[in-house]
């Protein structure tokens, strides 16, 4: 099952013709400039598409866990089966390391990210990487001004818009695959 990023490209296309996806801060929006909080031309763009991307994780990692589920638990192969199993865990929460971890716990994989890596990329880096778009995330969707990461003032530029997107490529090429190596 392919991870569905055409919207993510979409809003970074849109958001590279606002501004030129270039090094360099995009100019102050004029009906704040001056303001304590001042935003960027772009910001908003910037912001939809982390929240865009989370809710396209969030899916994908819940298409693979209905997949591993249905494998793992043959009685659950009918639909009605399946639907009421599904009610009971579909709260799981945004596809943080530890949420996702917890959801795959919950049929017997105790680490869904042991052994998970890539080029230049270890587990401890997909972790983290996870981490670091759920803080995000969660602080765009609660409305916060200033987003923080680890506690830390964090500024969400064009080129981290597109370092998470290839981070996302990358793990949506990998972790279905992954899961099924747990049977």
């Amino acid at each position: 099952m392919p991870l569905q990023l055409h919207y993510i490209d979409e809003i970074i296309a849109a958001r590279k013709a606002l501004h030129g996806g270039g090094r360099g801060a995009p100019r102050l929006l004029a009906s704040n400039a001056g303001s304590q909080q001042a935003e960027r031309v772009g910001a908003a763009l910037n912001r939809s598409c982390i929240v865009l991307l989370s809710a396209v994780l969030q899916s994908f990692v819940e298409d693979v866990f209905k997949a591993e589920a249905r494998h793992r638990y043959q009685r659950l192969n009918t639909d009605p089966l399946f639907e009421t199993y599904w009610k009971q865990m579909k709260m799981w929460g945004n596809p943080s390391d530890e949420n996702v971890t917890a959801l795959f716990l919950r049929i017997g994989i105790p680490d869904v990210f042991a052994g998970l890596s890539w080029q230049r990329t270890p587990t401890a880096a997909i972790k983290k990487k996870l981490r670091h778009l759920n803080q995000i995330r969660n602080g765009i969707a609660h409305g916060n001004a200033h987003l923080r990461v680890d506690n830390a003032n964090y500024s969400l530029t064009m080129a981290k818009i597109e370092n998470f997107r290839n981070f996302a490529e990358a793990f949506g090429d990998r972790f279905e695959a992954h899961v099924q190596g747990f049977r």
